[in-house]
């Protein structure tokens, strides 16, 4: 049973697969913390169910509940253990919370040193980032990790936008460009048979947008991300919250498509294809309805080097770049 995993800014989604079917655990990259002065309050949320864990006499809630607790009561900070893509370095609890999170979404494996791909990102192209010390921040998260029965983990990182095409165009032979919004980070592959011709992130995804819609609301980025549930991109915008959200969207599409643009110039004899090129893209933030309409139109509209075939975002969004991971693992051997 080889495993895949998601370990994005906003969503922890690990795939396994029961039979023939996929299966997805997953959860909210979240936590608030909560001072124990009280420590009433603390052990009510505990015998309530709501994922705790304690540390220097602080509570941390974990998870949904934590996005739920900061939503109902502004003067809770919602906090995450990873930012623009990586691993938080303003969080100093960012590596513990994230490796019992990750811990508990794997839950028990079938035999020792199972075999597990998981996604990292590439370095963005506008803002200072380090994959490679994320990469080996999660990689150690894996490789502590221990089953009941005491099995470990073999993990294994792939590019977050390779895994869009792995999980998208096998019947294509694994050729095209994958795109993945994420919380943090638009990553960014253009694979020939399975193989990178450039790879690269752009720091204006999610959470970007949350940030931008709520400077120009004056709401919290907990609410604007609330509200983005509730948006159609393709349709008139019915308040000032949906206007600042449609906007900032099409600004990401617009740097997302010219960043491609780039790509295909700087590769220039090394994109070479018989046919036309298929796009697919994935990630939570491609979710809110309209994206795919202004999307496609935007590549349509680019004039981009090459030839385009389908544009599409993948069926299940939100699990597709777990799914690749999972399927990169059951082909290693």
């Amino acid at each position: 049973m080889s495993l895949g995993f998601d370990p994005g800014t906003f969503s922890l989604i690990c795939a396994k697969r029961n039979k023939k079917e996929i299966e997805f655990n997953k959860g909210i990259n979240a936590f608030i913390e909560i001072p124990l002065e009280n420590p009433f309050l603390f052990n009510m949320m505990k015998n309530s169910g709501v994922p705790l864990i304690e540390k220097d006499n602080i509570g941390f809630v974990l998870g949904e509940s934590a996005v739920n607790m900061a939503y109902t009561l502004a003067s809770l900070e919602l906090k995450r253990p990873m930012s623009e893509g990586c691993v938080n370095p303003k969080e100093k609890s960012a590596f513990e919370i994230l490796q019992i999170m990750i811990h508990s979404l794997i839950g028990e494996i079938d035999k020792d040193e199972e075999k597990i791909y998981y996604c990292v990102p590439a370095n963005a192209v506008n803002v200072e980032t380090d994959a490679d010390y994320h990469q080996k921040i999660l990689h150690s998260i894996f490789k502590s990790y221990r089953s009941e029965t005491g099995y470990k983990l073999n993990p294994h990182p792939i590019n977050e936008a390779l895994a869009v095409i792995y999980a998208e165009l096998q019947k294509k032979a694994y050729t095209g460009i994958g795109i993945s919004c994420g919380g943090g980070m638009v990553n960014v592959c253009y694979a020939m048979y399975g193989n990178p011709v450039f790879q690269f992130a752009i720091v204006n995804s999610g959470d970007w947008i949350d940030k931008q819609a709520a400077k120009a609301t004056g709401e919290s980025t907990t609410v604007i991300n609330k509200e983005k549930l509730n948006v159609d991109l393709s349709k008139e915008p019915k308040n000032m919250i949906e206007r600042a959200i449609g906007t900032q969207y099409r600004i990401m599409i617009e740097k997302t498509v010219q960043g491609i643009k780039n790509g295909l110039a700087n590769a220039k004899t090394n994109v070479r294809s018989a046919g036309a090129i298929d796009v697919v893209v994935a990630g939570g933030t491609s979710c809110i309805a309209g994206f795919d309409v202004i999307f496609k139109d935007a590549m349509k509209n680019a004039g981009l080097s090459i030839e385009l075939g389908d544009i599409t975002r993948a069926d299940n969004a939100t699990y597709t770049i777990a799914k690749g991971c999972l399927i990169a693992a059951e082909n290693s051997n």
